[in-house]
C-alpha cells in the first residue's frame, strides 16, 4: 500500500514538472506556500515559548516571506490561464521578481541568526536550486546573484555597526544550542524547507532520466528509417540542415545481378533472411564510412557522401570507392554463409559511383519528405552501374580524378549510356 501511495505521489509530482512553465510554477508554489505558512505557524509559537528569539525582527520576516510566497503563487495563477509558457514580458518579470524575492527571503532568515554560524545560510542555496528547477536555470542563477547581493549589502551595513550580528537571537549564543523550543522552532522549517526540495529536485532528475531514456528510444527508431547523419544534423542545426540546396557530391549505386529470378527461386522465409541480412551489412558498411543512405529498396542501394557533413571532395570520393570495396568483399561472405545455411542463393553486384553537383535535401512536400538527391550526377551513377560487370566497381572520369593518386584503377571503354547524350569515360577499380 505505500508503495502504491509512493508511486502515486510520484507520477502525480511528475505530471506537474511537466506543465508548462508557469502553470508548472504556480502549482509547485502554491504548494510550498501552504506547507510554508503551517511550518512558520508553528515556528513563531515555538520560538516564543524559548525566549531566545527577538520577534520584533523573527516575525515581520517570517510573515514577509510567506505573505510573498502566496501573493507569487496566486500571480502565477493568475498568469498560467493567459501565458502558460511564460513568454511575455510581464511573465518574465514576474519570474524575474520570484527568483529575486526568493533568494533574498533565504538571506534575511541566515542574517537573523548570523550567516556564519546559521544552517539558515542553506537557505539561499536551496531556494536556487528550487527556482532553478520550477522556472530554469537562468532564474536560478538571479536568484543565487541576488542572494549574495543581499549578503553583501547586509554585511556591509554590520561592519558598518548599525546592526548587530545575529540581530534576531536574544542572546549571543551560537546557533542550535538553548531550549529545545528554539532548536525545533528555527530548524525544523529549514528542515522541512530542504526535504521538500530534494523531493521536486529527485523527481526532476527521474523525469529527465525518463525523458532522456525516451529520445535516445525515439532517436534509435527515427535512424532506421532517416539517415543517422540527417537526424544528427537536425538535432545541431534544426531545419537548415535539410534544405533542398546545391552541393558537390560522390555518388554510390549497386544493384544485384539476376535479382528478380533469385528470388523466384526462394521461399518467402529464405528470401526474409537473405535480404535482411543483406541490407544490414550494406547498412552497417556506409555507416562505417559515414555514407548517407537514400535508399535501400528492392536490390537497389544508393549512398551519398558530402551531405548533410562534408570535408572534401577528394575524401568524399575515396571514402565511396573504399565503401564498396567493402561491400564485395562483404557478398562473397554472405554467399558462403548462405551456402552453409542450405539456402540456394548467390548475390553477385554491380556498383558505379560518379562525382558531380546535385540538388540535395528534403524532397517531397507537406508531411511526407524524404532527404536525398537528385539530378544529373545521380542519374549517371545509376547508369554506370548498369554497364559494370558482377563483382565490379566503375567509376566517372570525375570520380577517378579526385582519387587516381591514391586507388588504383584502370582506364575502362568510353561507353553510351543510356539517357546520357554523350559518351561517358569510365574505370574500373584494381580489386
Amino acid at each position: 500500500m505505500n508503495r502504491d501511495l509512493t508511486s502515486w505521489l510520484g507520477l502525480r509530482l511528475e505530471d506537474r514538472l511537466r506543465r508548462p512553465i508557469i502553470e508548472r510554477a504556480a502549482l509547485i508554489v502554491a504548494s510550498f506556500s501552504v506547507i510554508q505558512f503551517l511550518a512558520s505557524a508553528g515556528s513563531l509559537l515555538l520560538v516564543k515559548r524559548s525566549e531566545q528569539v527577538r520577534l520584533e525582527w523573527f516575525t515581520p520576516v517570517v510573515v514577509a516571506g510567506v505573505g510573498g510566497v502566496f501573493l507569487a503563487a496566486v500571480v502565477l495563477a493568475v498568469l498560467a490561464r493567459t501565458d502558460p509558457h511564460g513568454e511575455g514580458r510581464t511573465a518574465r518579470i514576474v519570474m524575474f521578481l520570484c527568483a529575486a524575492g526568493y533568494g533574498m527571503f533565504g538571506v534575511a532568515i541566515a542574517f537573523l541568526f548570523g550567516f556564519w554560524a546559521s544552517p539558515f545560510l542553506l537557505f539561499p542555496a536551496v531556494n536556487a536550486l528550487l527556482i532553478g528547477i520550477i522556472f530554469s536555470r537562468e532564474y536560478g542563477i538571479i536568484s543565487v546573484v541576488s542572494g549574495v547581493v543581499a549578503v553583501a549589502v547586509l554585511e556591509l551595513i554590520r561592519f558598518a555597526g548599525w546592526i548587530d550580528y545575529a540581530p534576531g537571537l536574544a542572546n549571543d549564543s551560537v546557533q542550535g544550542s538553548g531550549r529545545i523550543e528554539r532548536v525545533l522552532g528555527t530548524g525544523a522549517p529549514l528542515l522541512v524547507f530542504v526535504v521538500l526540495t530534494m523531493i521536486v529536485s529527485f523527481a526532476m532528475l527521474r523525469l529527465v532520466g525518463r525523458q532522456s531514456e525516451a529520445l535516445a528510444r525515439s532517436n534509435a527508431l527515427i535512424s532506421t528509417y532517416v539517415p543517422e547523419q540527417v537526424v544528427n544534423a537536425v538535432m545541431r542545426d534544426g531545419d537548415t540542415a535539410t534544405r533542398l540546396q546545391r552541393r558537390k557530391l560522390t555518388v554510390f549505386f549497386s544493384d544485384v545481378v539476376g535479382f528478380t529470378e533469385t528470388t523466384e527461386r526462394l521461399e518467402p522465409e529464405e528470401l526474409q533472411i537473405v535480404l535482411g541480412e543483406y541490407f544490414s551489412e550494406m547498412a552497417r558498411i556506409a555507416g562505417e564510412y559515414d555514407g548517407t543512405i537514400d535508399e535501400l529498396v528492392g536490390d537497389a542501394v544508393l549512398i551519398f557522401f558530402g551531405a548533410p557533413v562534408a570535408t572534401d571532395d577528394r575524401d568524399h570520393a575515396e571514402r565511396a570507392i573504399r565503401m564498396a570495396v567493402d561491400m564485395q568483399g562483404t557478398v562473397a561472405r554472405l554467399n558462403a554463409r548462405w551456402a552453409e545455411a542450405g539456402i540456394d542463393v548467390v548475390f553477385r553486384i554491380r556498383v558505379g559511383i560518379n562525382t558531380g553537383v546535385v540538388a540535395v535535401g528534403n524532397v517531397g512536400s507537406g508531411a511526407r519528405q524524404k532527404y536525398a538527391a537528385i539530378g544529373r550526377a545521380v542519374n549517371l551513377a545509376a547508369r554506370i552501374q548498369t554497364y559494370s560487370q558482377p563483382g565490379q566497381i566503375l567509376l566517372s572520369r570525375a570520380t577517378w580524378l579526385l582519387v587516381r593518386d591514391k586507388i588504383s584503377c584502370t582506364p575502362h571503354d568510353t561507353v553510351e549510356l543510356k539517357g546520357i547524350s554523350h559518351p561517358v569515360e569510365v574505370y574500373t577499380v584494381d580489386l
